[in-house]
């Protein structure tokens, strides 16, 4: 999330429209305008569109290969040039091919604003109803939305641009004398900008060093910009970072505006972002990848297949059964998030996981491509931390509508159920099929399943043409392919290049019982110290123990008592007595010891320890070395309970590091989901490195 002085780190303050007489919105904090009422759509295309010559460009795609063209904007305001880029985009663009489009706004229109912003361009009305649909609620933070079949990446980056841009970036400015590594500027790259904040008279704030800094840093030769303003600290500012400067005839009354290409490196006494001190959980150099192997099958890895896919790679899964055989093989998940009234790494990554899935699933289940019901999910607060919690977050949180609080008569009405206390309701949320998912990830021409067959070494070729194979336990080979991605969860550890991962195995067993052994039929799913969802063809699905000591996956007794006795517990009356249970699953979760996934590229142990020693000496010493990985080889794992909501974002962080592409999370949380991160860890803590 933008860091920010307002002591709730979860307010982000709206925009204040002013709707003129005229019909034009004018922004109350800054005084100008967002758009033309007699010619905002053209004056739009001029500046934006025709400035960047993004017609030309993009007639001229490859049809033949797959690609992205990147966009970059400064103020998203109602998502005018948006909708504008992706209408062109759509008449123009190989289908093979995505357009990334990524915005920072300081102050989001709420829906109700963008509606009717909206309303003003019939023209426009099929692609800003799909926009307003799929339009993130005002939190801080970094919001992917995968539009029109994942043809077009919108990233809102909700926030200050002087702190959300500057997060874009992995690499430090500059190279320690002593590094014997190639350039570390292997940053992914803007094709094109937007700069569309307000005025620099109205908004002198954003339009600082640091946007042309990051805006050098974000670009690449070829690389254009196009803007409303000619003011000349602009064009001194955008100069210095290596753009060429074309003044240009602005549109209507405005007499001109300002377009430029990068055309050279930025001069080396202009401004530069912020370094990095360490950029050791970035992917180093890698050959380009075009045949992937994903080992597993389950949540995690057939939605790292499907990303991948959607891409335009070829990839080929490995599992040792069948799809979804493991811990994903449930019939019921969960898709929810817990929250916290102080943030930190976990506490972001879980809701920006949870916020990205929403829509995700939404649209998967609306085209009847897997099975569930979004029919909400109840999380009670079950102790008394719980419940002081809950009402620091109803403080916080109020005036969200993905999220209610309730409690009292509340909790019956949302539930069916004789509950009390307090509860957190997510109406967008319920239960979803993880088989079905896992199904429908793989059910893409570009992916090819090896089923029944255990993936037990990897072995990396690196004459002629590198390559990885994936080997069995007789040391023939599955497959070949230039990357892997490790999804299998706790065999991870089997590897000898993954078996360093702290991974930690966590029995859990579900209960089968008759939905005629309940007094009442429940509404919605019902998170307690289990959980409790609704009936599937009769049967309810009752979870799922907690088990750190035993990693069998026999059903046991005990454990069907367990999931019984919470239902005594979420309400005494609610169970009919006695009850057998009448079936049961048991698997094993795998987690990690701070409890977020383990998601990026695979670290050499030795030598991450060798190149980042001095760090136990001083944690903050700038220490420019590309990390040591090994080549085009990634890790998607650990994630624990929740692998439904975390899944599909950190499929998106691996396909981003894979294809080169501006990633889905800032670099905090990239840093906090790397596999070095227990490494360095270690190393700053002075504890051994194995």
């Amino acid at each position: 999330m933008a860091k920010s002085s307002h002591p709730n780190p979860y307010f982000l303050e709206a925009a204040n429209i002013d709707w003129g007489t005229d019909g034009v919105p004018r922004d109350g904090i800054y005084g100008d305008i967002y758009f033309s009422q007699e010619s905002g759509i053209e004056e739009s295309r001029h500046v934006f569109l025709s400035h960047n010559k993004l017609s030309e460009r993009w007639h001229a795609l490859d049809a033949e290969k797959s690609g992205r063209f990147t966009i970059i904007e400064t103020g998203f305001g109602t998502g005018l040039n948006f909708l504008l880029a992706w209408q062109l985009w759509q008449s123009i663009a190989p289908s093979n091919w995505q357009l990334h489009y990524i915005s920072v706004e300081k102050h989001p229109l709420n829906l109700q604003d963008l509606k009717k912003a909206h309303a003003t361009w019939p023209e426009l009305e099929s692609f800003a109803s799909i926009l307003q649909h799929n339009y993130p609620p005002r939190v801080p933070g970094q919001h992917r939305r995968m539009l029109n079949s994942a043809q077009v990446c919108l990233d809102l980056l909700f926030g200050d641009a002087l702190e959300c841009l500057p997060a874009l970036l992995d690499s430090p400015t500059a190279l320690d004398s002593s590094d014997s590594n190639t350039s570390l500027d292997q940053s992914p790259r803007a094709d094109a900008w937007f700069l569309d904040g307000f005025s620099p008279a109205s908004n002198p704030d954003m339009w600082h060093d640091t946007l042309f800094s990051c805006m050098g840093a974000l670009s690449k030769i070829g690389s254009t910009f196009a803007t409303f303003t000619s003011a000349g600290f602009v064009k001194r500012g955008l100069r210095a970072q290596g753009f060429k400067i074309e003044k240009v005839a602005g549109y209507g009354r405005k007499r001109e505006m300002l377009r430029g290409e990068l055309t050279a490196a930025a001069d080396t006494n202009a401004p530069r972002p912020e370094s990095v001190a360490v950029p050791w959980h970035r992917p180093s150099a890698h050959t380009k990848a075009e045949n992937v192997i994903v080992i597993g099958a389950g949540l995690a890895g057939c939605s790292t297949a499907l990303a991948l896919a959607n891409r335009g790679l070829n990839v080929s899964v490995i599992e040792r059964g069948t799809p979804a055989s493991g811990a994903s093989g449930n019939p019921q998940g969960i898709l929810y998030t817990k929250l916290s009234p102080a943030p930190g790494d976990l506490n972001q990554f879980t809701l920006n996981s949870f916020l990205f899935a929403l829509p995700y699933y939404r649209e998967q289940l609306a085209r009847g491509d897997i099975e569930g019901e979004l029919c909400g999910v109840l999380q009670l607060a079950n102790s008394e931390k719980d419940t002081v919690q809950f009402d620091q977050l109803r403080s916080l949180l109020s005036e969200q509508d993905w999220l209610q609080f309730v409690s009292g008569g509340e909790l019956a009405e949302k539930s069916g159920l004789a509950l009390t206390g307090k509860a957190y309701f997510y109406p967008g949320a319920g239960w979803l099929s993880p088989p079905s998912v896992c199904n429908a990830g793989l059910n893409h021409p570009n992916i090819h399943v090896i089923s029944h067959c255990e993936a037990i070494s990897l072995e990396y070729e690196s004459e002629q043409s590198p390559q990885w194979r994936v080997n069995d336990i007789e040391g023939k080979t599955i497959a070949n392919g230039d990357t892997v991605v490790v999804a299998n969860s706790n065999d991870a550890k089997q590897f000898l290049q993954t078996q360093h991962l702290p991974l930690k195995p966590i029995r859990g067993q579900l209960s089968y019982i008759e939905d005629s052994a309940l007094t009442a039929t429940p509404r919605c799913v019902v998170c307690h110290e289990g959980y409790l969802a609704p009936a599937i063809g009769g049967s309810l699905c009752l979870g799922a123990s907690f088990n750190l000591r035993n990693t069998g996956t026999a059903l046991e007794e005990s454990d069907h008592d367990w999931n019984l006795s919470q239902l005594d517990a979420l309400s005494p009356n609610l169970l009919k007595r006695p009850v057998t249970p009448t079936g049961g699953r048991a698997s094993l979760r795998c987690t990690s010891p701070d409890y977020l996934p383990i998601v990026g590229a695979a670290p050499i142990v030795a030598d991450f320890a060798q190149n980042y020693v001095k760090l136990g000496k001083d944690a903050r010493r700038a220490i420019n070395k590309s990390a040591s990985n090994y080549p085009n080889l990634y890790v998607n794992v650990a994630h624990g309970s929740r692998g439904l909501t975390s899944t599909p974002l950190c499929a998106e962080l691996i396909a981003s590091y894979i294809c080169g592409e501006v990633r889905p999370l800032p670099r905090n949380l990239c840093e906090s989901l790397s596999p070095a991160r227990f490494i360095i860890r270690n190393i700053i803590r002075n504890h051994a490195v194995e």
